[in-house]
């Protein structure tokens, strides 16, 4: 089972967002997730990134959004994406081995 974090984000350069994402990545694997970046191709979210970060469990997304909120240059990246992006929804999908 994995838990799945998926943040729609509007606005935004492909150059700025994607260069952002590339810093975060390595701060969230840190803490047991895995960091992957899309761009909403169709339909009426057309041009917003998707931040999808995978962790394996529950007790990982946990500690890790624990951890993630103490860290400062998460939260310095997280503030600079948010001056030129702004989130509209965010959800958690659980996914089901079978």
């Amino acid at each position: 089972m994995a838990v799945i974090s998926t943040a729609r984000w509007n606005g935004g350069s492909r150059e700025a967002v994607v260069a952002l994402a590339k810093k975060v990545k390595p701060i969230h694997a840190k803490y047991g997730g895995d960091l992957r970046l899309g761009q909403v191709h169709t339909g009426p979210h057309a041009g917003q990134w998707l931040f999808e970060i995978t962790y394996p469990n529950w007790e990982t997304h946990a500690k890790a959004t624990d951890a993630l909120a103490k860290d400062e240059q998460h939260r310095k990246l997280r503030h600079e994406m948010s001056g030129i992006s702004h989130m509209d929804d965010r959800v958690i999908v659980v996914s089901y081995d079978f």
